[in-house]
């Protein structure tokens, strides 16, 4: 008896070609994937990348950034300085010796500014803010010398830590602020053009001073109206 063929057994499948393309695309992904497992992100590169896009992207932080920069700009410009300090301790200083009031005052230099200390018995009376005719003539020759420069000033007043009471001054502070006021007046009266700040203190400075000095010697530094004169120009 004959044997009939094989026919359909070795007919190759139309689709196997789909397989082979799937292991590729699966060795591919494997691929990408080990590659990327290798990789670094690197953070400072991807942050700068992140500060590009989003100012390029965003117009209004822009216009932040460009307003905070011209700011920075004008913070940088150095102030304008009055005339030296040094050299006007020794004009101060020879002008004040031909007063008799003055005289008895104290410059000192610190770092940006010069102090003129006024005793306080010398031109007020105790728990008092009026002048007397010779200690008000004073101030206005202060004012006259002041006048000659363009720094800036300030007046301030102190006090020591005795307490004190009334209807004008309730407490040392309202009297050193009111004789830190006059004196500024003076000074303005004898010509000088600038603005001056005037303040008062009170007695909250009294343990600046030198613990080793007496008691009674710091009462009386304590008592004092100091006027400032900045190395920052006037306005």
């Amino acid at each position: 008896m004959e044997q009939e063929p094989m026919i359909e057994e070795n007919k190759s499948n139309p689709n196997s070609w789909m397989i082979i393309f799937a292991d590729l695309l699966a060795l591919l992904l494997t691929f990408f994937v080990l590659m990327f497992s290798m990789s670094s992100v690197q953070v400072s590169e991807w942050q700068a990348l992140v500060t590009s896009l989003s100012e390029n992207l965003n117009p209004e932080r822009a216009k932040i950034d460009d307003y905070d920069w011209n700011k920075i700009d004008e913070a940088l410009i150095l102030e304008e300085t009055g005339m030296n300090l040094d050299y006007l301790k020794n004009v101060f200083e020879d002008k004040m010796s031909r007063n008799a009031i003055l005289s008895r005052s104290t410059v000192t230099v610190l770092d940006d500014r010069l102090a003129i200390s006024l005793p306080s018995d010398l031109i007020f009376e105790l728990g008092q803010a009026e002048l007397e005719p010779d200690a008000r003539a004073a101030m206005i020759e202060l004012g006259e010398t002041l006048r000659t420069i363009d720094n800036e000033i300030m007046v301030v007043g102190h006090s020591d830590l005795s307490p004190i009471s009334g209807r004008f001054y309730p407490t040392n502070w309202e009297l050193s602020l009111v004789r830190a006021i006059l004196i500024s007046r003076l000074i303005k009266t004898g010509g000088y053009e600038g603005p001056i700040e005037a303040y008062g203190n009170g007695s909250s400075r009294f343990s600046e001073l030198d613990e080793s000095i007496p008691l009674d010697q710091r009462y009386n530094l304590a008592r004092r109206v100091d006027v400032i004169v900045l190395q920052k120009k006037r306005n």
